[in-house]
């Protein structure tokens, strides 16, 4: 085959300074043992789409088992991601394939779920609202409607008369 038949690939480098997701991902059932203290060994990073890189996670990576425990949205991912990696870097642990993973004791697992609330961007759905208030909303609406639309269409000559008359 000659290489002037191979389609060229053009390779797209992802700009992650972008809006998208922090996710922070627990591999279940992992403990370190300092005494009296559990700790969390967790992940933080991002991704366009969480789901379809914790599919990819369980595809590449040794065999656990690894869930999603929070993800936020946020206008920078890069930024965020390493802001938050800077604040829990004495959590960091160095494994061969990621720089990514923490260990966290409880009050380090807190505090980077505060973190993670603080940095949420929070994007509204209609699906969250209760369809009573919905209604009860509407029917608002119309009673307001109803009623402007009376006082506005009352005649112009119907102007108030005194009933008395002013003494001097």
């Amino acid at each position: 085959m000659n290489f002037d038949e191979i389609p060229a690939i053009i390779y797209q480098s992802k700009n992650d300074h972008e809006p998208g997701f922090i996710y922070l991902m627990e591999a279940e059932g992992y403990h370190g043992l300092i005494p009296g203290v559990w700790l969390r060994r967790c992940k933080i990073g991002l991704s366009r789409n969480p789901s379809a890189r914790l599919d990819a996670f369980h595809r590449n990576q040794p065999p656990c088992n690894v869930k999603i425990l929070k993800t936020i949205y946020v206008e920078d991912m890069a930024d965020v991601e390493s802001k938050l990696h800077q604040q829990f870097k004495q959590c960091n642990i160095e494994l061969i394939r990621s720089q990514e993973w923490f260990d966290f004791n409880p009050v380090q697992f807190m505090m980077v779920n505060w973190e993670f609330e603080k940095r949420s961007l929070y994007v509204f759905s209609l699906s969250e609202l209760p369809i009573k208030l919905i209604i009860f909303s509407m029917i608002g609406l119309v009673g307001v409607g109803t009623v402007a639309g009376r006082l506005t269409s009352q005649p112009a000559n119907s102007v108030i008369q005194p009933q008395g008359q002013f003494r001097k």
